[in-house]
């Protein structure tokens, strides 16, 4: 074995100087170590022999007295090396025995850092905030001719989503959602109650009929944009379980959509719904839902024929409200089964069905409730990428509307079709990524169960089918900031309208700017 002499010479020299000053424990750790002591000589030939890194003039200490504690801290540094000869390892020994307290003192404190740190980092990955803010503006003539009834064209909107860490195998989860819109244009119909009821301190009641003005505070009121109004807007937990933790469920009120372009659904509802990979299936899932909107709806009818009551002397009386009805219509309760996969190496397929289990109102007419009498609803969706950076989806779907029930729109309201060309795509992470996209629909009035309102197609305008093209391009000029402009040069709305006049034309242009956080 090859002993460095140098090291030796040090060694010998250490032992003696060890013998007035090894082990001094009882000395205080904060104090300067003398500057006659063996230790700098010792750290002086480490920083020669490249172990420690020294001060750059042939010396580890400098000028400076250094305390017990820093001498430690060095030594400590020195010990995780591996590849030094045998008779550095015997001067690190010597160094490592001198400062063995405050080497412990060191150790405990690392550990005690260290425990600090993962129980920290364990309480904030307990809790994790993340969003966009959007900034958009947009001319749509599809508001105009709904009765200015939008909410998602001109407007500054952030989504906010958290999550909280119950266990390794459940998490709560909530989002908050806010529009804010700028373009009072778009707003000229009040969304309060057009006729208000007014009781009396004496119990007598009286109706207002309000105008159509608009006031800023209305726009962005809680009546206004109910699942948008900066209030929390979907609470649900997310479990992972079964033996292997695989059978992924989500209970509670979340936005949920079924089928690729999420045609049969695609918004918000209560419920549960759990997703699993199918064994031997090759890549395939399956998904197994229990749902129902979020949103029930109220009718009012008769408004028109409240009549006026007189006194036998001719004055005022008061209303004859009789005529009035309000009824509460409950959204439908749907069972839901979904399976998706790849069925070769460049097309992956989407099967969907669904079926209303219970629909009613509180007049007793369940007619009165899904009012399209559909029970069943079917989805498929084929995407095939035909080559690099360029892949088509197709999507169909068709309900069992009562159609002969429903003489206002035309036979072939109870199916869609959409199909979609995607052409590359953008990465947050990257800078001047880019991706173009076209889409073609025929959306029926009664072919599904709400679906996805990707550019406010149909809601807020209410309208009995949508037809026609729209195209896209997106970028991304910043990290983390997405630019996409939308346009849609000439829709048919009212597609399946089956009155004359009942169709119109409507052109969408709309660019927005989103910044993820």
């Amino acid at each position: 074995m090859k002993i460095n002499t140098k090291a030796l010479a040090i060694l010998a020299g250490l032992t003696v100087g060890m013998s007035s000053t090894a082990f001094a424990a009882t000395a205080d750790s904060f104090t300067d170590v003398p500057k006659d002591h063996w230790s700098y000589q010792a750290l002086d030939y480490l920083a020669k022999e490249g172990v420690i890194e020294g001060m750059g003039d042939s010396t580890f200490q400098g000028s400076r007295a250094m305390t017990r504690y820093e001498m430690a801290a060095i030594v400590a540094k020195a010990m995780q090396k591996n590849d030094i000869s045998f008779g550095d390892k015997a001067v690190l020994d010597k160094l490592s025995a001198e400062y063995a307290n405050e080497l412990g003192t060191l150790k405990n404190q690392v550990n005690k850092n260290t425990n600090d740190i993962n129980d920290l980092k364990n309480k904030t990955d307990k809790f994790k905030v993340w969003g966009m803010t959007r900034v958009q503006v947009g001319d749509d003539n599809g508001l105009v001719k709904d009765g200015h009834n939008g909410t998602y064209n001109n407007r500054f909107y952030m989504d906010l989503e958290g999550s909280m860490k119950v266990n390794d195998h459940a998490t709560a989860r909530f989002t908050v959602e806010k529009n804010a819109h700028y373009r009072d244009s778009e707003y000229a119909n009040s969304k309060i109650p057009k006729m208000l009821k007014l009781t009396r301190k004496d119990g007598t009641t009286d109706f207002l009929e309000t105008t159509n003005a608009i006031s800023g505070i209305d726009k962005d009121s809680l009546l206004g944009d109910d699942n948008h109004n900066g209030s929390i807007s979907n609470i649900w937990v997310e479990l992972q379980l079964g033996k292997n933790h695989n059978w992924y469920t989500n209970i509670g009120r979340k936005w949920n959509g079924i089928g690729m372009q999420n045609l049969m659904l695609g918004g918000q509802v209560d419920g549960i719904a759990t997703y699993h990979p199918i064994e031997g299936g090759h890549g395939w899932w399956m998904s197994a839902q229990y749902w129902k909107p979020s949103a029930d709806w109220t009718t009012v009818s008769g408004t028109d024929q409240i009549k006026e009551t007189f006194k036998e002397d001719g004055s005022h009386k008061g209303w004859d409200t009789s005529s009035v009805k309000i009824n509460t219509h409950r959204a439908p309760i749907v069972g839901s089964l979904d399976f998706w996969g790849p069925i070769g190496k460049y097309l992956d397929a989407n099967i969907a069905y669904s079926r209303v289990v219970d629909h009613t109102s509180d007049t007793g007419n369940s007619a009165d409730g899904y009012y399209t009498g559909a029970k069943n609803f079917y989805g498929v969706d084929l995407k095939a990428k035909l080559f690099k950076d360029f892949s088509v989806t197709g999507s169909y779907l068709k309900s069992d509307a009562l159609l002969e029930d429903l003489n206002w729109l035309k036979p072939h309201a109870d199916r869609t079709w959409a199909v979609r060309f995607d052409y590359r795509g953008t990465d947050l992470n990257k800078v001047g990524s880019w991706g173009a996209y076209a889409k073609w629909m025929d959306i029926g009035a009664v072919s599904d169960l709400g679906h996805d309102d990707e550019w406010a197609t149909r809601e807020p305008t209410f309208v009995n089918g949508v037809k026609g093209w729209f195209y896209g391009f997106k970028m991304v000029p910043w990290q983390n900031c997405e630019w996409e402009t939308m346009w849609a040069p000439h829709l048919t709305e009212n597609s399946d309208a089956n009155w004359a006049g009942g169709a119109y034309t409507r052109h969408i242009l709309r660019s927005w700017l989103d910044f993820h956080f």
